[in-house]
């Protein structure tokens, strides 16, 4: 079962692009990572599926409804939490997070018990937090009333790495209740270790949709040969070397690819798994010819 679906979504605002043509789908209880830079689209989308703009074309779903007009009975089960979250700077916080519990009908337990996990001080005022803090006022706001979906914009942004492992924890937990996430991220490091899926948004498209658990398998390689050769295989790709060696992108099978190296007369070889970041980089470019 889709909890979000996306078919030819589009975003303008102005002449401005926002989104054009996205279309994903995101299942029941997993992870889905959207991870593309400033400006990509990802907050356009994450905006329209908590009802908070409308797009310009194309459609969307979140639990089968349409955001915006059934809003008001998606987002009781929607945790949403935007890039920056602002509060009253003279509450303290657990005035804040005691408003949202008493919204959701929730008891105060949710509220100390993840304030406790993230090590966030409830009596503090709002003016006095940290950006990082003021973040984990945002977490425990969207996932108070444990929501079947969490929409999740930058969460991490500002945290420590400490506090990053925390949450990401919180989210595995959470998975296992059965709560679908969907989260942009820049940290692909991040989205690599809890993510199901991903996908890499480029000016305002889906250039790739990939399952986290494909990085780890035989789809993509990344290969260095000494001493250099020309080598020709489906699905291997040179990227470039230098006098000593050879480097090589591939996708396929690792038995062609053994058999092809059993017959170049190499004297080694280096083979391992492409990472999420240099997929990335592989759909934006570095800036720098490469």
């Amino acid at each position: 079962m889709n909890v979000i679906t996306v078919n030819g979504l589009r975003k303008y605002y102005g002449a401005a692009r926002g989104l054009e043509d996205a279309t994903l789908d995101v299942r029941e209880g997993e992870i889905y990572g959207f991870v593309g830079p400033n400006g990509s689209g990802k907050t356009t989308l994450i905006r329209i599926l908590a009802g908070l703009i409308r797009a310009s074309g194309g459609s969307a779903s979140v639990f089968g409804l349409t955001p915006g007009p059934d809003s008001a009975r998606i987002n009781a089960d929607v945790g949403y939490m935007p890039g920056e979250s602002f509060f009253y700077p003279e509450l303290k916080v657990r005035e804040v997070l005691g408003f949202f519990a008493a919204e959701h009908g929730v008891d105060l337990a949710r509220r100390n018990e993840l304030a406790g996990i993230l090590d966030l001080d409830l009596g503090k005022r709002i003016d006095a937090l940290s950006f990082g803090n003021r973040k984990k006022v945002g977490i425990v706001a969207a996932m108070l009333h444990r929501p079947k979906l969490l929409l999740l914009d930058e969460p991490t942004t500002g945290l420590d790495p400490l506090v990053q492992r925390l949450f990401l924890d919180i989210l595995r937990e959470e998975q296992k209740r059965g709560t679908t996430v969907f989260l942009s991220s820049h940290n692909l490091g991040e989205v690599e270790r809890v993510c199901d899926r991903v996908a890499i948004v480029r000016e305002g498209r889906i250039a790739l949709v990939t399952t986290i658990s494909d990085l780890a398998t035989r789809k993509h390689k990344k290969i260095v040969v000494t001493p250099p050769r020309d080598l020709i295989l489906d699905g291997l790709e040179r990227r470039g070397g230098t006098a000593t060696e050879s480097y090589y992108e591939y996708r396929g099978e690792t038995e062609a690819l053994l058999r092809l190296l059993a017959d170049a007369d190499v004297r080694d070889v280096v083979i391992r798994d492409a990472t999420l970041e240099e997929l990335f980089i592989g759909h934006y470019g570095r800036g720098d010819g490469r």
